[in-house]
């Protein structure tokens, strides 16, 4: 049949589809049916082009015959989400230009924000922050680019230097969803030939709502290796080539036919015209550019080769292609569809020969849309333009995509080449060029159009040229497919749908589709000789020759039916579908490109697998512990071997012709994939490299799904999807979509689609945006078949069995598919729907409750269950009868897959109608009459509304059947209550016990208003399985929001099973006026396993567990003190670095960090703890009191740092902040280093290295610190990148916190739902069984009470210090904001309105502030910060709440951090009002722990004993000092490692708080470095509080004095002689203080580039030396009120100019100099170097702050050519030094320098011209000049002469002699 086929088509040439048409079928049927025939009889075995004959034929194991169950009805909508998008730019460098002004430029979309402008520098430093708010489905705005560039500024037109270009979706698919300090390559698109133009550095993060941004703090390398952190994702090369990307369009088909316009409808009204009205023309965008193809006029099936060339870096940093197919319009032009290309998707960025450049087809993209109905305006214009699901096939197109890496520049390679040949060879007159979007639709003359192509080469902007068809493209064949469909039901159909007939149609592409009328016009059919091949024989008969013709006849749509009412539900209509199910069958054809599918499937059944096997073993959790494990290898190990048998596949795959290279290269990708995965797998179950946890293997299991799930997605189409459409009166209503690839056949099983021949539930849905609410327009349960026709045999393999074919009249032959399946069986069957209880479902009332009542639909009836009113949790405990249910079919087959149950819950209101909770769709399990009944078990129904999870229905449903003797034979059922309601039969319902659940209130807290009234005397319900109990009413809100009585109980009827609990609701009421009370806010808990406790155990309890601890301890004790006491041999002041125990020490503060012992072998347990305390003890000893000599071993370079780092040697608190922060940086650092570390180390499976390692890596790491550190052993604090509450779990070690609702919860703010919160309430819950012998509860204390605080008022000093805020969210419109702090607790409100910080988004506050208050009346702190406004009120930037009291009673001590040393004066001075053994002994009192004994030498607690230094020698007496605060507060640090009662204590810290803005929810505005103490008044009074003002910048002067410069280039040539010379003078300035710009007086008329100056300049700055900073604040404008303060660094900028007298001077070349580090100075001219100085290490740098005085010779150089050199003198004095031995500027007193000795041509020719008469002319042409002085003479003599001559002679001859 093929061969015949493939013939006939190359006779044709490539005609394209070709399709069953119903005129011709008579004719032409009975010729080729024969063959055809006869080679259908090779069936599936020996088929020639699918090529399965290598696979074993399908095993006879019976398919399923419904699809798996899926519970949630359907997905939502696409929200729009807000996004915000921050980037700061921190500097450039490297910068292409000379003396230019650099001004930053931000696009995005149509946003544009532009930085300020620095002067006359190619390094400028900005550190400015800009905020971008987009709002939008994120698809959408991921496409959106981000443009930086960089413009050189001028007055009239800027000029680009370079730009950059990002997409918002790679920034958002980074690690933290940001890049942060890195260096943004900029490149010219004008001209991709130039390279690079510079170096940008910049923070780009994208965060949604709810993102957490991690902090990064900046490093501040002076000299940081730019190529190693350029702004590109992980894994991509840092030389990235330019690229040139071809994205061919050849020609699309089956485009709708009607045009958008009204004008060109009503002349089609008018003239009849029968033309195709559309004009289509292709719109390709890519990483921010537009090309445009031309305008095909007329034609819905055009043809254009044409290709669009965009040129970008590769591999690129946007991700998506967008190809838009539009219809050209007189008015304006209409979208017709939109696809997008992932890049990721069609390429493979692993190195190696694994990877390859995206590539794709020649392969049809199949386009969906809006309905293709005849309407003028399209309601559903925007699922044209890409939003939302398409709900209808709109064509396709025919793409190849293809790249070619440029390797030098924009360099013609051959490709190229052959193209530009082909395109100037048929430049035809009438192509349009219509470049870009601009539409010059005139023609354009030859001449322009070759010029413009070769200027196009070098830019980036996008060209457009027709290009011809290669011939090795083969012509595409095209194969048959039937598509048949039986429809067994169709219910729940909307009411609004109206009671017109309705209809079912099915259709893929064109075909099917009626209203379209018919499907010919899709295929390219011109002539009527095509029609031969429309008939076809089905279903073979016999083995014999004679083979039917029969003519497969094109049945697409069901009969229209009248709907009927559904029983019990007005609002349903059904189609009473009895037993005749009618059927829908007709042929496609497609290319023959279905290997794809198949490859597809088969990964997609593996993903399938194994996300249902993970589900299981997740399920399996709850029920036991030892099972999961096993069952979680057996798992691993299955998909091995099934991947193992996928790969064998694809190895062994024959290439075949119509194989795209794409195709090929997926191929290989997946098979690659998948061995890296099994791989892992493996390794995972053996467990070599490391015990995993369970959790470990889900999540790598989750991960390979994840992988799976990608290579699924196919990106070259082949058959387009399968809509089925509802039609009400030949109108289409409704729809269903689904994928063609789950409906395919195949002969394997394992390729065939996971929906094929299997009867699936749709829920049909309206097209475009769907109204909120219930949207389920009707309920179908189809059968879909859909293979090639040479596999049409099998089309009813699966169907259920027991039906008889029914054929139209006029059909004789048998191998017709039926038009309707008779079903004759009946059964009688009666459905129980056993409804007990539901969670957590979505409040629907203002008052945040609802009143749900639950539907039941089953085929044609619906019941209703009673509504339980205000709750979220509804016990209905009742049963559902639904009788005389009358199913058809064999029963056999009602067993295996019965029909759905659809479960619907609402919400009852008094006014209107139901509201729409969610729904869930579940299967009944089935009883046959002669089977013995079971009672099925409850379970759990996931409830979803839309795609927002609403809770669970805990239910079961069974279909009984009923027997011959009526509905006695069944199952009794328990006698109904009054109102005719039947309870759930008690075999049924879990098993109850008796529980007891305890109750602590603790307290209600932060109570927002009700009903306008605030509330004041509140109460809590708990409720818990119909019992409860009820606190104490609060007398007073307002005076002690705490409850008098702590605790209650009550006794409660719970299931046995754990997981069938119900949920705890917690409900607080207002006590009003006359007794009326008002519900304030409820919660539910849904799971209650977190406060299930054991039963009791006897009294015994204590005696036992010091046993144990002593036992487990005795190793230890011996242990202990050998290593611990070793390091006391040297005295004090030395730093341990040779401590004897090597893997025990590690002396550095800054390695504290449990990281260290991850990987030390773990051969002796009890040592671990130990050593980390030791390793942080010798830093502590080391700065005690007497401690304060520096170290000896100290090297020279640490010497010079701490003078430099503090002039006067002062050490206060900010030098421990920025000491700790740079601890913290460098344990980033290291960690990343150590994963890195890991992951090479993973590559090679070595195991043994890892034994000896971590002794290397510490030597090595202290010998390195030794060097790094710059101040010996300060005493650091813990800086926390989060806030504290994330650090210790929330405080809820003592009381939960519950947030109370109230007010609907929809759909937008779900996950966010901060509007919702009314109030908290604290409190906690213990649930146990009721103990038999009520006598063992002693009477006294609740179990909950014990360890919790009493709950009376307690008087508090709160001491709050705010350090610092970063990236502020900008609140004026420059871009800047005036913060100011603003502290709220209880009534107290502090102000610190004056002390705001002019025009700065990472201000340093550096403010304490002290506040009584009084627990628990006031123990919400809001810090807010605020932005200060001269006119108008101040606008709120953002807020942060701290909840005091859970910190306050805290078992981890968080009033008071501990610091890491003991100290009693100084920077670090205790603060705390208790000292470290004061501390520890409340702690062990409180523990009930024995101790502790101070003993010299160590402490003991218990059976611990910890050892360490306790005494010390003093200073001034040289007494001896016995003090144990050392080792104690070493103790306290290590309180965690305590068995039983430990936890860690908060240290001694910093937080970092996000601050938030309740009008942009979830979305941080910026972050706050703070922390808390607290100290309570019954305790003695604390110190002073810490200072932590600000460091003021230190004045500084510095002079600069220039004496000399050599070898400057020479500028000006001399007009009469040509010679060359320049008119040098320097000029100077500060960075960022150019107001104060200085320049020499200029050295004239140099000849060898040699100047003499003698010339000082002046610069006073002031300076930061912590932070290394210069701080400058100055207006920054004319207007602007305040002065802003920013920090840069200290660069010194001299430039060496060419004076000019008319024209503007002329630059000759600059040097920039970092005052902090640079070059040391060359000690001549010729020594001077511009590549030694460019290419200076760090060690070969110096710094002005420690040398002072330097001087020497420097490069200048211009576009780094090296263009003169400088010598100069710097001499750095502080300001004070300054006042009292002042120096003149320039040559003035005091101190004036000398004259410079400057040769005799150094003049102006303007002010002296007899002299440069003299030196240039006269001084050089003097022989010359008295030569000619002679000639004139002689000459002058000569004329004089000849002229008397005459005169004289004839004189004579008249006179005479």
């Amino acid at each position: 049949m093929f061969g015949l086929k493939l013939k006939k088509k190359k006779n044709k040439g490539d005609k394209g589809l070709i399709l069953a048409n119903k005129a011709a079928q008579e004719g032409q049927g009975k010729a080729e049916a024969p063959q055809e025939g006869l080679s259908l009889q090779e069936g599936p075995g020996g088929d020639p082009i699918c090529n399965n004959s290598s696979v074993t034929p399908v095993p006879s194991a019976p398919l399923k015959r419904r699809s798996k169950l899926v519970t949630k009805i359907h997905d939502g909508e696409v929200k729009s989400q807000n996004y915000q998008i921050a980037i700061t730019i921190t500097e450039a460098r490297q910068l292409v230009g000379e003396n230019i002004d650099p001004v930053v430029i931000i696009e995005i979309g149509d946003d544009k924000k532009q930085s300020t402008v620095k002067e006359g520098t190619n390094s400028p430093f900005y550190n400015e922050y800009f905020v971008f708010d987009f709002t939008g489905p994120q698809v959408h705005l991921f496409d959106k680019i981000i443009k930086i560039s960089v413009f050189h500024h001028k007055l009239i037109g800027s000029v680009l230097i370079g730009s950059f270009k990002v997409d918002l979706g790679t920034v958002y698919n980074q690690p933290g969803h940001q890049f942060c300090d890195k260096w943004a390559l900029l490149t010219d698109p004008g001209d991709i030939r130039t390279g690079t133009k510079g170096y940008l550095k910049c923070d780009i993060s994208v965060t949604g709502k709810g993102d957490v941004l991690k902090t990064n703090q900046k490093t501040s390398d002076a000299e940081e290796q730019i190529e190693k952190n350029l702004l590109i994702p992980q894994g991509f090369p840092s030389e990235r080539p330019w690229a040139r990307f071809y994205v061919r369009l050849y020609k699309a088909e089956g485009l709708p036919k009607i045009n958008s316009s009204i004008m060109a409808n009503v002349t089609k009204a008018f003239v009849g015209d029968s033309k195709d009205l559309v004009d289509p023309f292709v719109e390709v965008s890519f990483a921010g550019q537009v090309g445009r193809t031309t305008v095909q006029k007329n034609c819905a099936d055009p043809v254009w080769h044409e290709q669009v060339v965009f040129k970008e870096m590769f591999p690129p940093l946007c991700r998506r292609v967008k190809i838009q197919v539009w219809d050209e319009g007189s008015m304006n032009d209409v979208t017709l569809a939109t696809h997008f290309i992932d890049l990721k998707k069609i390429s493979n960025e692993q190195d190696g020969d694994k990877g390859f450049l995206p590539t794709f087809g020649p392969a049809w993209i199949n386009l969906y849309g809006s309905p293709r109905n005849h309407s003028l305006m399209d309601d559903y214009q925007e699922l044209n333009e890409g939003f939302g699901e398409g709900v209808s096939f709109r064509g396709r197109i025919l793409v190849e995509i293809a790249v070619e890496i440029l390797s030098g520049g924009a360099q013609e390679s051959k490709f190229s080449k052959a193209l530009k040949e082909l395109k100037l060879s048929s430049k035809d007159k009438d192509f349009k060029s219509s470049k870009g979007s601009s539409k010059d639709k005139g023609d354009k003359a030859d001449d322009g159009k070759a010029h413009q192509a070769s200027d196009k080469t070098n830019s980036t902007e996008v060209e457009v040229e027709p290009f011809d068809v290669p011939p090795e493209i083969v012509p595409e064949k095209y194969e048959e497919f039937l598509l048949f469909g039986t429809f067994f039901e169709a219910t729940m159909i909307d009411r609004k749908i109206g009671d017109k007939p309705i209809s079912f149609e099915v259709s893929i592409g064109n075909f099917g589709n009626l209203i379209d009328g018919g499907s010919h016009h899709g295929s390219k059919k011109k002539s009527a000789d095509v029609t031969e091949e429309n008939t076809l024989p089905l279903l073979q008969e016999g083995e014999g020759d004679k083979t039917h013709e029969v003519t497969i006849p094109m049945v697409s749509t069901t009969h229209p039916e009248k709907p009927l009412v559904t029983e019990g539900n007005r609002n349903y209509n059904y189609l009473p579908l009895d037993a005749r199910k009618p059927c829908v069958y007709f042929i496609s054809s497609w290319g023959d490109q279905i290997f794809r599918l198949h490859w597809s499937n088969m990964l997609e059944k593996l993903a399938d697998l194994l996300e249902e096997s993970i589900e299981e073993v997740r399920e399996l959790i709850k029920l036991s512990e030892e099972a999961p494990e096993e069952k979680m290898k057996t798992v691993l190990s299955d998909f091995i071997s099934q991947s193992s048998a996928f790969i064998s596949e694809a190895e062994k795959k024959p290439k075949m012709l119509n194989q795209t290279t794409l195709d090929k290269k997926r191929l290989t990708l997946c098979w690659q994939e998948l061995e890296a995965m099994t791989k892992e797998a493996k390794g995972i179950i053996q467990q070599q490299q490391k015990k995993f946890s369970l959790d470990e293997m889900i999540s790598k299991a989750q991960n390979f799904v994840e992988k799976i799930r990608f290579l699924v997605d196919e990106p070259q189409h082949t058959i387009p999807d399968v809509f089925i459409w509802m039609l009400s009166n030949n109108k289409r209503v409704a729809y269903a979509r689904i994928a063609s690839k789950d409906l395919l056949y195949s002969p394997v099983k394992e390729e065939m689609g996971k929906h094929c021949g299997k009867i699936k539930t749709h829920f049909l849905k309206l097209p475009g945006k769907r109204p909120g609410g219930w949207s389920v327009q009707a309920k179908v349960d189809v059968y879909l078949w859909l293979g090639s026709t040479r596999h049409s045999s099998t089309v009813l393999d699966n169907l259920p069995t027991g039906y008889e074919a029914e054929k139209s009249s006029k059909v004789t032959a048998t191998s017709h598919p039926p038009n309707n399946l008779i079903y004759q069986d009946r059964h009688l069957f009666q459905l129980r729907a056993h409804m007990y209880q539901a969670r957590g479902l979505i409040a629907a009332d203002s008052n945040g409750l609802s009143d749900p009542f639950a539907k039941v639909t089953f085929l044609s009836h619906c019941q209703t269950t009673k509504i339980i009113s205000q709750t979220l949790s509804p016990t209905w405990n009742q049963m559902l009868l639904f009788n005389d249910l009358v199913l058809h079919g064999d029963q056999k087959e009602l067993l295996e897959s019965p029909p759905l149950v659809v479960v619907e819950l609402y919400d009852s209101d008094a006014v209107g109608k139901p509201e729409y909770l969610g729904a869930t769709v579940a299967a009944p399990v089935v009883r046959l009459a002669d089977q013995v009944y079971e009672p099925p078990r409850l379970s759990y129904h996931p409830i979803y509304c839309g795609n927002l999870s609403g809770g669970d229905l805990l239910a079961v449903f069974e279909l009984l059947q009923v027997p011959p003797a009526g509905l006695q034979g069944l199952p009794p059922v328990d006698p109904p209550d009054v109102a005719q309601v039947y309870p759930v039969p008690a075999n049924i319902r879990p098993v109850l016990s008796k529980y007891r659940v305890e109750v602590l209130f603790w307290g209600v807290r932060e109570m927002k208003k009700v009903q306008l009234l605030s509330v004041d005397r509140p109460q809590v319900l708990i409720e818990c399985g119909g019992r409860g109990v009820k606190s104490c009413v609060i007398q007073s809100y307002k005076n002690n929001p705490n409850f008098s009585v702590q605790a209650d109980a009550f006794e409660v009827e719970l299931p046995e099973n754990e997981l069938l609990h119900p949920p705890l609701s917690i409900c607080v009421v207002d006590w009003r006026a006359f007794g009326r009370s008002t519900l304030v806010g409820t919660y539910t808990i849904n799971c209650l396993k977190q406060f299930l406790c054991k039963s009791r155990e006897p009294p015994a309890v204590i005696a036992q567990v010091d046993g144990a601890q002593a036992g487990r301890e005795a190793p230890t004790a011996t242990e202990a003190p050998r290593p611990l006491s070793s390091p006391q041999a040297p005295p004090a002041d030395h730093i341990y670095v040779d401590v004897e125990p090597p893997p025990t020490v590690v002396p550095d503060p800054a390695q504290v960090q449990p990281t260290n012992f991850t990987d030390v072998p773990d051969s002796s347990p009890m040592l671990e703890p130990e050593r980390k305390t030791t390793a942080s003890e010798p830093p502590r000893d080391g700065k005690t009191k007497d401690a304060r000599k520096p170290s000896r071993r100290s090297t020279k370079r640490r010497k010079r740092t701490i003078a430099d780092e503090s002039a006067e040697n002062v050490i206060d608190w900010w030098s421990k902040y920025y000491a700790s922060m740079k601890k913290a940086q460098k344990a980033k650092e290291n960690n990343l280093k150590e994963k890195r570390d890991k992951a090479e180390a993973k590559s090679d499976q070595v195991v043994l290295n890892i034994e000896d390692s971590p002794k290397k890596k510490k030597d090595k790491i202290l010998k390195k610190k030794l060097k790094e550190d710059e101040i010996p052993n300060l005493a650091v604090l813990q800086v926390y990148d989060g806030d504290l509450e994330s650090e210790f779990n929330n405080f809820e070690d003592w009381v939960k916190t519950f947030e109370l609702f109230r007010g609907k919860s929809t759909e937008e703010d779900h996950g966010l739902d901060g509007d919702r919160v009314i109030g908290k309430f604290k409190g906690s819950f213990c649930i146990y069984k009721s103990p038999e012998d009520p006598s063992t509860e002693d009477t006294g204390q609740l179990r909950i009470q014990q360890g919790i605080p009493p709950n009376y008022p307690v008087k508090v000093l709160i001491r709050v210090y705010i350090v610092a805020a970063f990236n502020l969210s900008p609140a004026d419109p420059d871009g800047k904001s005036d913060p100011y702090i603003v502290i709220r607790l209880g009534k107290t409100e502090i102000k610190d309105r004056e002390k705001y910080i002019p025009k700065q988004l990472n201000p340093v506050f550096g403010r304490s502030f002290e506040i009584q208050a009084t627990f628990p009346k006031d123990s919400l702190l809001s810090v807010l910060i605020y932005d200060h406004d001269m006119i108008g009120t101040d606008d709120l930037i953002g807020e942060t709440k701290i909840d005091l009291e859970n910190r306050f009673y805290s078992k981890h001590r968080a009033i008071c951090g501990l610091q890491s040393q003991y100290e009693l004066e100084g920077y670090n001075a205790w603060r705390d009002t208790s000292k470290p053994t004061e501390i520890l002994t409340k702690l062990c009192k409180d523990n009930k722990l024995d101790g502790p004994y101070f003993r010299p030498g160590n402490i003991k607690i218990g059976s611990r004993v910890f050892s360490g230094k306790t005494c010390f020698v003093q200073e001034e007496t040289e007494e001896i000092v016995e003090s144990y605060e050392h080792l104690a507060l070493k103790v306290l640090h290590s309180w965690e490692d305590i068995p039983e009662i430990g936890c860690k204590l908060v240290p001694e810290h910093i937080e970092t708080r996000p601050l938030y803005h309740k009008d942009k929810p979830g979305m941080e505005q910026g972050r706050l470095q703070m922390w808390v103490d607290m100290f309570p008044k019954d305790m003695p009074q604390p110190g002073p509080p810490v200072d932590i003002s600000p460091r003021q910048p230190k004045g500084y002067e510095l002079r600069v004095t220039i004496w000399n410069t050599e070898d400057v280039i020479l500028e000006d040539e001399n007009i009469f002689t040509g010679q060359k010379s320049s008119d040098i003078y320097v000029k100077g300035w500060i960075k960022g203080l150019e107001d104060d710009k200085q320049e020499t007086d200029v050295h004239y008329n140099s000849l060898t580039g040699e100047g003499n100056f003698n010339w000082r300049f002046l610069f006073p700055f002031q300076y930061l030396p912590a932070e290394k900073q210069m701080v400058i604040t100055k207006r920054e404008n004319i207007f602007s009120l305040e002065k802003m303060e920013c920090k840069t660094p200290a660069v010194l900028v001299l430039q060496v100019w060419d004076f000019e007298r008319l024209s503007s001077d002329d630059f000759l070349g600059s040097l920039e100099m970092n005052l902090n580090s640079f070059p040391r100075a060359a000690k001549s001219a010729k020594a001077c170097d511009l590549s030694k100085f460019e290419n200076a290490s760090e060690e070969n740098k110096i710094s002005i702050f420690q040398q002072k005085r330097v001087r020497g010779w420097w490069p200048f150089a211009k576009s780094k050519e090296l263009t003169g050199k400088v010598e100069a003198e710097f001499h750095l004095v502080t300001a004070e030094e300054a006042e009292k031995n002042p120096v003149g500027k320039a040559r003035k007193e005091p101190e004036p320098l000398a004259k410079p000795n400057r040769p005799d041509t150094s003049f102006s020719w303007f002010v002296s011209p007899f002299k440069c008469l003299y030196h240039l002319i006269w001084k050089n042409y003097k022989k010359y000049i008295i030569i000619g002085f002679i000639l004139i003479i002689l000459i002058i003599f000569l004329v004089l002469f000849i002229y008397t001559l005459p005169g004289a002679i004839s004189r004579k001859i008249v006179v005479g002699s």
